[in-house]
């Protein structure tokens, strides 16, 4: 299964107001991709017989959108391994995931802001945990935005517009609007990219059109100062206890046991790795 975001190919494109208009800039917010070798790996007797919970996987680190990937990286710096671990692992876990039934993924959503809530309450102080709570529910907005392809199965999620750091106030994400208003020329501009052609004539031809439609700009000015990150409905985990892990563990556990879930043991299973993960240090 291939996961998309709405932004191909992570493309970030913009004109800053104070280069030339005549030149606009092309800014790649693209994840740097790590080659690996191939190797061979020989495995005693003695591991194999390691029992399911001792086997780490590491959560992937996710980018999600510019001010996304800024904040966390910034929240997460002075944390201890097993933080960022749990923080990636909630995100992979419960909201980017690859689970298909629509009511085991909002169960696993309100599970994934409960676990935040308690990363929140218990590793951050309260500037820090705030900002967290709120790129941890832009994260959970955009889970729900997923679509899958009917033909190729691949699943897409939309994502706000975005600012880069350092832009200008008066910045606006070209890609973004191409993709909203005119998406054939977006795919022209990144077959011109790909193909080494100029990308530049169909960049600030669009910039121009852009300048033109006051309406377009409104609209987009509109959906960029939305709050990204209302998630409507009741959380079921929402009042489980952050005091301290077990207490929380054991809270969640109750709720599960409680709430009749058709189908409990994701669940279960999904609060046994988070507790592994943060199970080694105490806040």
């Amino acid at each position: 299964m291939k996961i998309h975001s709405s932004t191909q190919q992570d493309l970030n494109l913009y004109i800053n107001s104070k280069q030339n208009a005549e030149k606009p800039s092309l800014v790649t917010d693209m994840m740097p991709i790590i080659p690996h070798n191939t190797d061979s790996v020989e495995i005693s007797p003695a591991a194999r017989q390691l029992a399911a919970s001792d086997i780490v996987n590491h959560s992937a680190v996710y980018f999600g959108t510019t001010q996304i990937n800024d904040s966390l990286n910034r929240l997460l710096t002075d944390q201890p391994p097993e933080v960022k671990e749990a923080v990636y692992g909630i995100i992979q876990s419960n909201f980017i995931t690859d689970v298909t039934g629509e009511a085991e993924r909002g169960a696993l959503l309100e599970l994934g802001l409960t676990q935040a809530q308690y990363m929140a309450d218990n590793y951050m102080e309260d500037d820090e945990a705030a900002e967290f709570m709120n790129t941890i529910r832009q994260i959970g907005a955009i889970s729900q935005t997923r679509t899958v392809d009917p033909e190729t199965n691949e699943v897409h999620y939309e994502t706000p517009p975005q600012r880069p750091v350092g832009a200008p106030d008066d910045y606006i994400d070209l890609t973004y609007m191409m993709k909203k208003f005119e998406p054939s020329t977006l795919d022209k501009l990144q077959e011109a990219i790909v193909n080494g052609k100029d990308w530049n004539s169909i960049l600030l031809n669009f910039a121009k059109n852009v300048s033109t439609r006051k309406d377009w700009v409104e609209e987009y000015r509109e959906e960029a100062a939305r709050q990204f990150g209302d998630i409507a409905g009741e959380n079921r985990f929402e009042h489980a206890s952050t005091a301290s892990l077990p207490e929380f563990v054991q809270d969640i556990n109750n709720i599960i046991a409680q709430t009749g879930f058709e189908n409990s043991k994701y669940l279960i299973d999904n609060m046994e790795a988070f507790k592994r993960t943060l199970g080694v240090i105490s806040p």
